[in-house]
């Protein structure tokens, strides 16, 4: 009976030992997710690639606009994560010393070139999975019978002809006012001005504006740019066409999250809302939710410029994946390896295509199939000619800059300060955000 004790601790001990050896052979994922709204399809992925490999793989979600606060904490833990996320050539600056060269890498080959990497020195050290767009989105049944309404005040009768600012907004008012008649609250969804549901107008909607002002003389690597706002009655004539057509009074954006918004728009209350191609999920995912797929389409953002008519949706890459360095080159491995089986694989690109619905700039991705309407609209407008705007907004100098915008705006929507203010304060707080990171570079 000792005898079998001693041979069973000594196999308990070898099992033991086996395991650990094993774990530190193959290594571990932890994946620090950027992307709330693709959290559940990331946690299935996630299980699947465990499944499949018996490599731990982990998804952790960072709140919606905290994650630099979510990164920065998580890093100072002794389990780190091994896959990371940049958004931008200051975040990229501030974690470049975490990031490990992956020009060399299997993923990198999956590229057709470099430009959706972040590079240092010529070398890789961030690549994009998501190439996103956005511009207004719209319910094209809804607007086909505004097109088709007797007593019309435009004579606009198709959607071909949104790409102005002025036929946009006689359209949008003669919307409202009758509203009852197309079966609608109101023509766009609610301006979400809930502080960290902002992003939509503190960020997106600047792109548009920042494109003209630095005249397509753009180099999103360099130093940040003098802001004069030049355009700032051009991006006052959109925001206010949103707020004064809404479903809901001004006064009261400040209540209402990126949720409600396109929770209106996926219920049929509305038949615009500005977003992007990755909220295809939030709209067909809506609980008795009525628009139909098909119907599902892209316009792009006008603000009154001359040669607007020319530009498509704002196109481009928000986020790059970096691999932890300092990881052991066990879980840099293990990490590397499920990045390539995720982008390559045919479960793994079923996942990216299906679930969590990105376009992305590999190769190995050309024969996924979508079921993102979205994705299709985005090629209509590329194939009219249309040029897409490249993503001015990565020369935002900082998250401060954008939450004092936001909060501006929300104080000029609920008609606390003048419009003057805003502009002069965005102004102000720019050129101190941007002094502090040229200083850096």
């Amino acid at each position: 009976m000792k005898k079998f004790s001693i041979l069973l601790v000594i196999m308990l001990l070898f099992s033991m030992f086996t395991t650990a050896v094993t774990a530190e052979e193959t290594g571990s994922i932890y994946f620090l997710n950027y992307k709330p709204e693709v959290t559940e399809a990331f946690e299935k992925i996630a299980k699947a690639y465990q499944d499949e490999t018996g490599v731990p793989t982990r998804v952790v979600t960072a709140a919606s606009g905290t994650y630099a606060q979510t990164l920065t904490k998580e890093m100072d833990k002794e389990e780190a994560p091994t896959i990371f996320v940049v958004d931008s050539p200051l975040m990229f600056s501030q974690w470049q010393s975490y990031t490990a060269d992956l020009t060399d890498s299997k993923l990198a080959s999956f590229l057709a070139d470099d430009t959706y990497t972040m590079k240092a020195d010529d070398k890789i050290y961030g690549i994009s999975y998501a190439l996103e767009a956005w511009g207004i989105i719209v319910n094209k049944d809804i607007l086909n019978k505004y097109f088709e309404m007797e007593g019309k005040a435009t004579e606009v009768s198709s959607i071909d002809d949104l790409y102005t600012f002025a036929n946009l907004k006689a359209v949008v008012e003669d919307m409202q006012a009758n509203k009852d008649k197309l079966g609608i609250e109101g023509v766009f969804a609610s301006t979400s001005m809930k502080p960290g549901d902002d992003w939509r107008f503190q960020t997106h909607l600047m792109n548009t504006p920042l494109y003209w002002e630095f005249d397509k003389d753009i180099d999103l690597a360099g130093e940040i740019p003098s802001f004069e706002f030049k355009y700032a009655e051009n991006f006052k004539n959109i925001f206010d066409l949103y707020l004064n057509n809404s479903i809901i009074d001004r006064k009261l954006v400040g209540q209402k999250t990126v949720s409600d918004s396109m929770a209106e728009f996926s219920l049929g209350k509305c038949a615009m809302v500005q977003n992007g191609d990755w909220s295809w999920g939030q709209i067909t995912g809506t609980e008795g939710t009525v628009v139909k797929p098909e119907d599902i389409g892209f316009i792009p953002i006008t603000i009154g410029v001359e040669g607007e008519e020319e530009m498509g949706l704002s196109v481009g890459a928000s986020q790059y994946m970096c691999i932890n360095k300092n990881a052991t080159e066990a879980n840099q491995k293990a990490s590397l390896e499920f990045l390539e089986w995720l982008f390559s694989s045919d479960m793994g690109k079923e996942f990216v295509a299906k679930d969590l619905q990105f376009v992305t700039p590999f190769t190995t991705m050309a024969d996924a199939e979508y079921t993102n309407y979205l994705f299709a609209s985005e090629n209509e407008i590329t194939a009219k000619g249309k040029k897409g705007y490249p993503w001015v907004v990565s020369l935002i100098p900082s998250d401060q800059w954008k939450s004092n915008y936001g909060a501006n705006l929300l104080a000029y929507a609920q008609e606390q300060i003048d419009w003057e203010e805003v502009v002069q304060l965005a102004v102000e707080d720019w050129a101190i955000e941007a002094e502090i990171v040229n200083a850096t570079k």
